[in-house]
């Protein structure tokens, strides 16, 4: 599980990255988080995409290596439903990186859902937009987030008309 740390003026570190490998090797690369000191994992997966990757046991597994774990499922290539609770993901996952956490978010690929969720955590922050964007997006090594749709929303979360 490669993490794309992106490059902040915070105590904490906030990586993305795409879903770690699900089955028998779920532990090792959670295991392989922990010993680089990373205290949240953040998934964005659907329950059944969750299940057919072999990582329905991700949130526990995490939990009993000492990593915190939240589940804030999101339609692959979609749009967060409750927007409300997406805004207050990314005020907390601010919050723990003013704290001098280091989180991970990560979705199926690492390109829109994982990315739009730093970013929106980064504008959570104050951070305009568009920086937020770039720095997700230099990090990943390749233009975020993966839509549209995506982009867009982005745009109107910043601009807190969604």
């Amino acid at each position: 599980m490669k993490v794309h740390w992106i490059a902040l003026d915070t105590p904490g570190r906030l990586g993305v990255s795409r879903r770690p490998e699900g089955g028998e090797a779920l532990e090792a690369k959670l295991e392989h988080l922990h010993r680089g000191m990373v205290d949240q994992v953040v998934s964005l997966l659907q329950p059944e995409e969750a299940a057919a990757f072999g990582l329905a046991e991700e949130g526990t597994t995490a939990e009993k290596l000492g990593i915190g774990f939240y589940n804030f499922p999101v339609v692959d290539h979609g749009l967060p439903v409750d927007v409300a609770h997406y805004r207050r993901a990314a005020g907390a996952i601010h919050g723990r990186l003013q704290a001098g956490q280091a989180i991970v978010i990560h979705c199926n690929a690492g390109l829109g859902r994982a990315p739009s969720l730093a970013i929106c955590a980064l504008v959570a922050g104050g951070m305009n937009v568009d920086e937020a964007i770039l720095r997700v997006g230099r990090a990943r090594g390749r233009p975020v987030p993966e839509t549209d749709a995506q982009y867009e929303f982005l745009k109107a979360f910043a601009a807190g008309e969604v």
